[in-house]
């Protein structure tokens, strides 16, 4: 038997493999003999079918299971002793069977390529402080405030920051775009609004109808208004001033606090545990960065597959070449990570106990609302289980780095 192996890629493997006429007849021989002894053809009992009549009669199709059987000895006595360990099921082309009964054929498949792995434990990594901590701390007061505010009719035209109770519809033409929208608050002068309905809904009153027409240009990133003129049509129905609570302890009780200094309690640990998050976000971006960067291979064209059509589930995003164009390097990456991470995992034999496989199913089996006993399945997942190796390894890497 003569073998060759080639390496078109770093994940990818090669075979051609020539098997001489000798083993080939014995595979064929072995394979007729089975079934003359289980063949049945009419006017002959079970077993006793003349060779010559069961060549004659199945030739093609014996010949046809016995190659399969060989093909697949070898392939499985090649990857032994050429030491590979493929990570794909095999294709099998250019298959040829002469008439002297010698066989030829190429056997394909990816495996996970070979890469030195860099250092890991003990790598530097830069903690990064959050700013602006008053601000955050004052916006959120701030939201507090928004979400307990009340809102008071007023008997004048709208005036900048009032806010008007209206029903609306967007026309282009006499046709409505959509729906009405009913019962709508907005807020005179919010930047968040167009410019023109800014301008046009000062000065209305309760019972006006009021019309603005806006021309969008061309070039709006918006394609579906791009050029079009839109007619707003609004209804009024009052017009009120927001009115917010005191920053005092009545405040604070309607919320559930004893007090505000309770309250800014609260906000004050809210804030410190979210920007220890956000660090403990940054230095596990920075591990990544690392790992993808100081390891230089390229990854199995079925793993950046996977990574890139689970990202595409994730962001819910349809599958077309500007998509494949903006993700296939994050899709690269995710792969390469994912490699590096099992390499490392694997040298640290870091496993999931059956502990942390029961408490990532209980997370899994509240986000999705269900009872833990139907996602019991996943403990033999290795999507899953990875998922449990590679939050640990990252642990255990943040663990042993050295921040500074």
């Amino acid at each position: 038997m003569e073998i060759k192996v080639f390496e078109p890629e770093q994940w990818l493997r090669e075979l051609e493999i020539l098997v001489e006429p000798e083993r080939v007849k014995k595979k064929i021989e072995e394979i007729t003999g089975t079934y003359v002894r289980q063949a049945e053809v009419p006017g002959f009992r079970k077993g006793k079918v003349p060779r010559p009549v069961l060549e004659k009669r199945y030739g093609p199709a014996l010949e046809a299971v016995a190659m399969d059987k060989l093909i697949d000895e070898v392939y499985k006595e090649t990857i032994e002793a050429k030491n590979l360990k493929p990570l794909t099921a095999a294709k099998v082309t250019d298959y040829n069977l002469s008439e002297d009964k010698q066989l030829t054929f190429k056997i394909s498949f990816e495996i996970i390529p070979e890469f030195e792995l860099k250092e890991y434990n003990g790598i530097r990594l830069k903690k990064q402080e959050p700013t602006g901590f008053e601000q955050e701390f004052e916006r959120r007061l701030k939201l507090l405030q928004d979400r307990c505010a009340t809102f008071k009719p007023l008997k004048r035209p709208a005036e900048n920051g009032d806010f008007i109770l209206c029903d609306y519809g967007i026309y282009e033409g006499d046709n409505i775009i959509g729906k009405m929208n009913n019962n709508v608050l907005i807020q005179v002068n919010d930047e968040m609004n167009l410019k023109e309905i800014n301008q046009g809904l000062l000065g209305v009153k309760p019972g006006d109808s009021k019309e603005i027409a806006i021309t969008f240009p061309e070039d709006n990133p918006d394609k579906s208004v791009a050029g079009k003129t839109l007619n707003y049509k609004f209804t009024i129905r009052d017009i009120k001033e927001k009115i917010l609570p005191e920053l005092n302890d009545n405040f604070a009780q309607d919320l559930g606090f004893k007090d505000l200094d309770e309250l800014r309690r609260q906000l004050n640990d809210e804030i410190l545990s979210d920007r220890a998050h956000i660090i403990e976000s940054d230095l596990m971006n920075q591990i990544y960065n690392y790992l993808i960067q100081e390891h230089n291979f390229e990854s199995p064209a079925s793993f950046i597959a996977d990574s890139y059509n689970s990202i595409l589930k994730e962001h819910n995003l349809k599958e077309s070449e500007e998509t494949k164009e903006k993700l296939m390097l994050i899709a690269k990456n995710r792969a390469k990570f994912s490699i590096v991470i099992s390499r490392i995992a694997q040298q640290e034999n870091i496993k999931p106990s059956p502990e942390e496989i029961e408490a990532k199913i209980q997370e899994y089996a509240t986000q999705l609302k269900t009872e833990p006993a139907k996602l019991e399945h996943l403990s033999n997942n290795s999507v899953f289980l990875y998922e449990i190796i590679k939050e640990k390894t990252m642990d255990w890497i943040l663990k042993n780095a050295k921040v500074e």
